[in-house]
């Protein structure tokens, strides 16, 4: 009988494992949900450095037109409009992490543990994704990878929720924030009224020809949301939460909301960015609210063996006669909040009290 073995860094070895941790590491995130290649996308992938070498990336946004066009014969020459760009950058950079087994302490085969290996390694990326992603949406100015750094909501992108007066300065207003600053569903109107009317517009993303904009909020400000929703007489969120069932059959997006609400899908993260206690950054993201580029994960030597389009790399390593072994993973990867003339583009922060309920 022939048998088949694929060893330790055997080509074949490493492209199976690197798919599976690719597949399995999205799989289990809320960033893939938002991960698209259009404009349309909430976070748009920028695919420029998968097939080449660089670690930078620079990408425009065409500003909408302006003027009020011309009418009827009147001469269409000398009323053009200019083509209006902002260019903004984002960086990539490899993050790794690694696994290590003895033999008397784990007792188990290799094949086991790279099973084992893969299924913690996935888990890992998955919180990185969602973290890193959450924490540069949210504004959080001590997050730096790969040169890409956390930057505040400016002036015309954030409201306070509850009674706060709004001064223009998110940290200012984040601490006039007290036990009655809950968030309500009434502020996702508010934010919505805003992320329509400011100079550019947030524009919503376009679901099965619907236009919708994604509301993410902490735990505790969702049973916020909920508590102040039971206490009305004409909204009942077992309404809001069965209408997002409802749709969930038809696009993955709404999979796993907790409801719809005014053209509003909205999730609950624990990894929504808290600068201070009992303060959190509940989000109200539209199309290109961020961008998300990434690397391929082998030289182009390595990828004749091993084939291209691998995102993951994966590596193991055997060391004091084969006593010691690693599995080793690795991701090259950027991403940052979208902004353009120093203003945020598609992002809406919702600065809100909450606090953990008894």
């Amino acid at each position: 009988m022939a048998i088949t073995a694929f060893g330790t860094n055997d080509s074949q070895t490493v492209k199976i494992w690197s798919e599976l941790l690719m597949r399995e590491a999205l799989k289990a995130t809320m960033f893939k949900k938002f991960l698209g290649s259009g404009k349309k996308a909430i976070l748009q992938r920028l695919g420029d450095l998968e097939k080449q070498a660089g670690d930078q990336i620079k990408y425009d946004l065409l500003m909408q037109m302006t003027n009020s066009g011309v009418e009827g014969d009147n001469r269409m020459r000398d009323n053009e409009e200019a083509l209006v760009y902002y260019q903004d950058t984002v960086n990539i950079d490899q993050l790794r992490n690694a696994h290590a087994f003895r033999r008397m302490s784990q007792q188990r085969t290799l094949h086991n543990m790279r099973k084992d290996a893969k299924e913690n390694l996935a888990d890992w990326y998955a919180m990185k994704y969602d973290d890193y992603m959450f924490r540069y949406l949210g504004g959080d100015t001590g997050l730096s990878f790969a040169a890409n750094t956390g930057v505040v909501a400016d002036t015309d992108h954030y409201i306070v929720t509850g009674d706060v007066t709004h001064t223009g300065t998110i940290a200012t207003d984040e601490a006039s924030l007290g036990s009655n600053d809950q968030i309500a569903l009434s502020d996702l109107n508010f934010a919505k009224e805003k992320a329509k009317t400011i100079t550019p517009p947030i524009r919503p993303t376009l679901i099965d020809g619907e236009e919708y904009y994604v509301v993410v909020v902490h735990p505790y400000s969702l049973t916020d949301i909920k508590l102040n929703v039971s206490q009305s007489t004409y909204t009942k969120w077992s309404d809001i939460h069965l209408y997002a069932n409802r749709r969930g059959l038809k696009n993955p997006l709404f999979t796993g909301a907790a409801g719809v609400y005014e053209g509003c899908i909205i999730f609950e993260s624990t990894r929504i960015h808290s600068p201070s206690s009992n303060v959190y950054r509940n989000l109200m993201l539209g199309a290109q609210a961020g961008v998300f580029a990434q690397g391929n994960a082998y030289d182009s030597i390595s990828q004749r063996n091993v084939g291209k389009g691998n995102m993951f790399s994966w590596y193991e390593d055997m060391d004091d006669y084969g006593n010691e072994k690693g599995i080793a993973a690795g991701s090259i990867f950027g991403m940052k909040k979208t902004r353009f003339n120093s203003k945020d583009y598609g992002c809406m922060t919702m600065s809100s009290y909450a606090v953990k309920h008894n």
